[in-house]
């Protein structure tokens, strides 16, 4: 895990003195290590790297990094898990004269053999890098399949970078961003910018599976996917319908695939652990990482002080009965709001979701005592683990029997009946079910009453995912559905299978991955995800839907999984999601911040101003659940003013230059 960046201008032509040094330097707690960078002046070439050192601690990991023949030179940031049987292939075709053990050196030499887009499908792994192929004079940008690293792509008047964070393109001291309110506008309903978007129109993240190939002095790219689920998912249903296999089978071919991965993602040089909630996910994984480990693993959580908050309890007894050896830390949320003035630098770019929070906690925690961090993420979109993913399945089998105006008016009840000021009511039905979290019940239902007034099932999806309570108007969420909707109609997919995979390319990268690949490498933490495998990924579209979410329970195959290893009685419980309790901070002691935030917000952003003091007034008066919208608008305003303080810095560089 690590930092890259880069400057690509054409042959010859003057990069300003310290540039690549500044944007390199801006990810440092990626890679707090080593600092590596490579230049070549008559090419226009230039590439940074900072190192977190995981595999082949020595020199002979360092990048960037040549090939044995000098016909590439690469810089890395990620892991290719496979690394050990690529290598061992290579040996077998053409023996190598290896300079060290790292993953870096065999992805150098499999471009070598075979050049970079052929190797990109013999690749298992998380990863973003660049390789300069210098016979070609042509440098190639590659993201993994499913988003897990970061790459954004500045195009310039004079070439492009690019950088694993936003910050380090920001550092360029040219660079110049053009804003784009249609991706502003896209945060606030989502609360994160969905891909290739960013906040500048000449600034965009290369999608998930897709590598671009760049010439020095080139100012566009033009992204081409090498994996599109989309197509694995079809691929991989007509395969399972054409060679009949039986459920249970892929079953058993799912676990065995689960535990290879788990099994290889634990190999490094340095101490590896685990993030555990106690929820589904994370606990099959630190199992399967348990059963092939011969120590106890490692395993971390974070609780609050604040009961209705508080899944340590469940970490706990699935750490006791699984005998890892578990770091709990208690925290009150005073911890959590002394960071929320920090987010803004952390992640660099607008980012609204407030698990940012707990998820930079655990891993500062985690940190302490290991460098790599297998996490649960993923397992929802790949199973079908959303609320949406069973309300979709329960909905699709019973709207044929409630017509239009009916699901209308149930929509309307429910919004009704969900709104703030029937709090008391809603307290009431808390103490008599035992349920803590009523307040998110009350969203929860306020979202489901918008989404059966939705005329479409792209309108449905929409209303379940955004955040804004349909403040924000225009149809920008829309057309950015519609080309992924359009590409999934007539596939035969159900409605909850069509949600997964519209998940699997917006939120899982947009909002999932982002917000632990900025929580964790500000702190100098690997994360690795083992569902987001691509051959899991196909063996779980050869299931039916009627496999993942089974009997109203979603996940049906991991909970079968997980009992083997943990009793039913430990995992069995309402998904709550890894939350904050933002609303309770915005009426009390962040009252007068959001006051400031939303007076700034309205200023900078004119066209929302009336939207969002509305939404302040009818958050004051208990009207509406509108504090998600409210600490997105919030979260916006503070990434400004971050911008602006890094735009004195570039100032300074280039007065200096």
């Amino acid at each position: 895990m690590c930092g890259v960046a880069g400057i690509l201008v054409a042959p010859s032509q003057r990069v300003p003195r310290g540039a690549l040094d500044a944007m390199t330097d801006a990810l440092t707690h990626r890679g707090p290590d080593a600092r590596g960078v490579w230049s070549d002046a008559a090419t226009g070439v230039h590439l940074g790297h900072r190192r977190l050192s995981i595999l082949d601690l020595s020199p002979a990991g360092a990048q960037p990094m040549m090939s044995s023949s000098g016909r590439h030179v690469v810089v890395l940031n990620g892991e290719i898990y496979n690394y050990k049987t690529l290598r061992a292939d290579l040996d077998r075709e053409r023996p190598v004269a290896w300079r060290g053990t790292s993953d870096t050196e065999v992805l150098a030499e499999l471009c070598d053999q075979y050049g970079v887009e052929r190797s990109l499908s013999m690749l298992e792994g998380m990863y973003a890098f660049a390789v300069w192929c210098r016979d070609t004079g042509e440098v190639v940008l590659v993201r993994d399949r499913f988003g897990e690293k970061p790459l954004f792509v500045a195009e310039m008047p004079d070439g492009i970078a690019f950088a694993s964070e936003l910050k380090a393109i920001l550092a360029h001291p040219r660079f110049e961003g053009e804003r784009d309110d249609t991706a502003s506008d896209l945060f606030l309903q989502l609360s994160y910018i969905p891909e290739p978007l960013t906040p500048f129109r000449n600034v965009r993240k290369l999608p998930a599976g897709h590598f671009a190939v760049v010439r020095p002095g080139q100012t566009r790219i033009e992204p081409k996917p090498y994996w599109d689920p989309f197509r694995a998912a079809l691929d991989a249903r007509i395969a399972a319908i054409g060679d009949r296999a039986r459920p249970e089978d892929t079953v058993r071919a799912i676990e065995a695939r689960l535990g290879t991965v788990i099994s290889n993602q634990m190999v490094a040089d340095v101490p590896v652990g685990a993030f555990l909630s106690g929820g589904i996910d994370s606990s099959l994984v630190v199992a399967l990482m348990q059963r092939c480990s011969s120590q106890p693993v490692r395993t971390f959580t974070i609780g609050f002080k604040d009961e209705a908050y508080d899944e340590a309890p469940y970490a706990r007894q699935v750490a006791t009965h699984l005998k890892t050896s578990h770091t709990e830390v208690m925290l009150d949320w005073r911890e959590a709001l002394d960071l929320v003035d920090g987010m803004a630098d952390i992640y660099s770019e607008p980012f609204g979701d407030s698990s940012q929070l707990p998820t930079y906690l655990v891993s500062r925690v985690a940190r302490r005592d290991v460098t790599v961090c297998l996490t649960g993420d993923g397992g929802d979109e790949m199973f079908g683990g959303y609320n949406r993913h069973g309300f979709a399945a329960r909905f699709e089998a019973q709207r044929a029997y409630l017509p239009g105006p009916m699901r209308a008016l149930t929509g309307r009840a429910l919004a009704a009946t969900s709104a703030p000021r029937h709090a008391g009511t809603w307290q009431a039905l808390q103490r008599r079910a035992g349920v803590n979290r009523i307040g998110i019940l009350a969203e929860k239902l306020d979202k489901l009453g918008a989404a059966l007034q939705a005329p479409t099932d792209r309108a449905l999806y929409a209303g379940l995912v955004r955040r804004d309570g349909n403040r924000i108007g225009g149809d920008s969420l829309d057309r950015h559905l519609a080309p992924l909707a359009d590409a999934l109609a007539n596939r035969g997919h159900s409605l909850a299978e069509t949600m997964m995979l519209l998940d699997t390319v917006t939120y899982l990268p947009g909002d999932i991955l982002t917000k632990v690949d900025r929580a964790a490498m500000a702190c100098s933490l690997e994360t690795r995800v083992p569902y987001l495998d691509h051959k899991l990924f196909e063996l779980a579209w050869r299931l039916p839907i009627a496999h993942r979410i089974a009997g109203g329970r979603t996940k049906a195959v991991l909970r079968t999984l997980l009992a083997k290893h943990v009793p039913p009685a430990m995992f069995e419980r309402p998904k709550a999601g890894f939350g904050v309790p933002i609303d309770a901070w915005m009426a009390g002691p962040l009252s007068h911040w959001i006051e400031d935030r939303v007076a700034a917000f309205a200023t900078s952003h004119p066209q929302h101003a009336t939207t969002v003091r509305a939404a302040l007034a009818d958050f004051r008066a208990g009207r509406s659940h509108a504090h998600h919208f409210l600490w997105n608008a919030a979260a916006l305003e503070g990434w400004h003013r971050g911008m602006a303080s890094s735009q004195r810095d570039r100032t300074q560089v280039a007065e200096r230059g």
